[in-house]
């Protein structure tokens, strides 16, 4: 089994022989939010990640790898059923407005139905969550290609 984000940061940090304070200057952030992110009481925003794969010489994609898992298992035990991440009826109504409205005509012309609620979902998130989604979606790229040249 990986080991969890916060697991693995606190692991890196100490085999390096780093200190909260270090680390936390090398990201300029506090020592109590950096202390946080090895707590798992805050997940580390990308950039923080690039910083702290650089800062060990590691590829920012194992350490993003371990967020993706944990959040997408974490959801999943949030959600009873695969089905109940598909929209609610209270939720259908602006979705349905949305891809009908004229000017999305020519977009969703060709798009599936879960295509359609990739992006009806993805332009509700603020940019942070929306950056989040491209960095997992490339990751899941890269990883299934790596998989495929095997």
């Amino acid at each position: 089994m990986q080991k969890s984000l916060e697991q693995y940061l606190r692991e890196l940090r100490k085999s390096c022989g780093y200190s909260q304070e270090f680390v936390a200057s090398h990201l300029n952030i506090t020592r109590q939010t950096y202390s946080h992110y090895e707590t798992g009481r805050i997940t580390p925003p990308v950039n923080s990640l690039y910083n702290l794969a650089r800062l060990y010489g590691i590829p920012v994609e194992e350490l993003m790898e371990r967020i993706v898992t944990y959040n997408i298992s974490d959801d999943f035990a949030k959600n009873k059923t695969a089905e109940s991440s598909f929209p609610s009826k209270e939720d259908l109504t602006p979705f349905l407005e949305y891809i009908n409205a004229p000017e999305q005509n020519k977009k969703f012309k060709n798009l599936n139905r879960n295509e359609k609620f990739f992006l009806y979902y993805y332009g509700q998130l603020d940019q942070r969550d929306q950056q989040d989604i491209l960095t997992f979606m490339k990751v899941k790229y890269l990883n299934n290609k790596k998989r495929d040249e095997k």
